[in-house]
């Protein structure tokens, strides 16, 4: 089926309306069409957009017509007749909250920062955007083996990476330890029981029981460090979000490093609430899912580097990147 057939019925409709702008609802549009708009048009207003990039656009741009104010909370759309040159879209959003987020993070800028990320990777065979990457690569490998050898290759590959990523921060109380300390953490990743959770899909991550054991293994990653002895006196070691996600992004490519520039470029953009809990991480899978084939375009291009690269380091490196540049501007 030729790109945007599926909306043909659209396209016929403003065709032979004979109007050169008109302002319809979403179930005035639904009606023509005969079936329900996707979901992500009633959360994204990027998904409005006049672009190609979404099949929903070809119902109008083959009409000749593009849009230009879109409410969602209205649910109204505004087509007019015109070129991209002399149509500025605007998104009317409402206010947001836990209960309303509207996502506006455009698939184009969200791809263009993914890629503006992986180049900074292969600029320096040796750089510090590698140690994700080797971290990754030896928890995934070495799944299955289990030897004291394997642990202890792993716990200080984890170390590494870790420090690369500024966890070892003069305040950490991981700057007192050596890398034999990640050893108690690296045993449970490895357990079986957390297999579902490697390099989990984003449909995956969505499903209660993924969460359970998403949401169980970061509280047993907090306790394993809590009970080493403190680094400094009368303060239990405390493992942060953002220490616990960096871990997990590391090992299991199961979520993304919970850092400031991820939780800022989130709210932002009002992908999610931006803390880390298993709302949080169901929204950023449901953004991939909006996009999902898009996303899995450029996941495929990224993994021909020899890793196979999970959902939810591309959201990390989507959103670390776009707060990079907000903080650049």
């Amino acid at each position: 089926m030729p790109k945007g057939d599926k909306f043909i019925a659209l396209t016929a409709y403003l065709e032979e309306c004979g109007k050169d702008e008109l302002k319809m609802t979403f179930s005035e549009i639904e009606r023509i069409i005969g079936f329900r708009l996707p979901d992500s048009a009633y959360m994204y207003p990027a998904q409005w957009s006049n672009s190609e990039s979404h099949s929903l656009a070809f119902g109008w741009l083959n009409a000749g017509y593009l849009t230009r104010q879109i409410n969602i909370s209205g649910q109204t759309v505004e087509f007019i007749k015109g070129t991209l040159q002399d149509c500025q879209v605007v998104f009317h959003l409402p206010k947001k909250t836990t209960e309303n987020r509207i996502a506006i993070l455009s698939v184009e800028d969200a791809i263009r920062a993914i890629r503006t990320y992986f180049n900074e990777t292969v600029k320096d065979s040796h750089g510090r955007y590698m140690s994700w990457r080797h971290c990754y690569n030896s928890f995934y490998t070495n799944r299955n083996t289990l030897d004291e050898n394997a642990i202890d290759y792993l716990a200080l590959h984890l170390a590494f990476y870790l420090a690369s990523w500024g966890m070892y921060r003069g305040s950490s109380f991981l700057l007192q330890k050596d890398y034999k300390v990640h050893i108690p953490v690296v045993k449970i990743i490895m357990e079986e029981r957390y297999n579902p959770l490697l390099g989990i899909s984003a449909e995956g991550i969505t499903k209660d029981e993924n969460l359970v054991l998403l949401e169980e293994i970061s509280d047993r990653i907090r306790k394993a460090y809590a009970e080493e002895q403190p680094s400094f006196d009368g303060v239990i070691n405390n493992a942060t979000d953002t220490l616990v996600t960096k871990i997990l992004l590391g090992t299991l490519g199961c979520v993304p490093a919970f850092d400031r520039y991820y939780v800022k470029a989130v709210r932002q953009y009002g992908i999610s609430v931006g803390g880390y809990c298993k709302e949080s991480v169901r929204d950023i899978a449901k953004y991939y899912l909006a996009y999902k084939d898009d996303f899995e375009t450029v996941r495929e291009e990224l993994s021909a580097c020899g890793t196979q690269y999970p959902v939810m380091k591309l959201m990390d490196m989507c959103m670390w990147q776009i707060a990079f540049e907000m903080d650049i501007k």
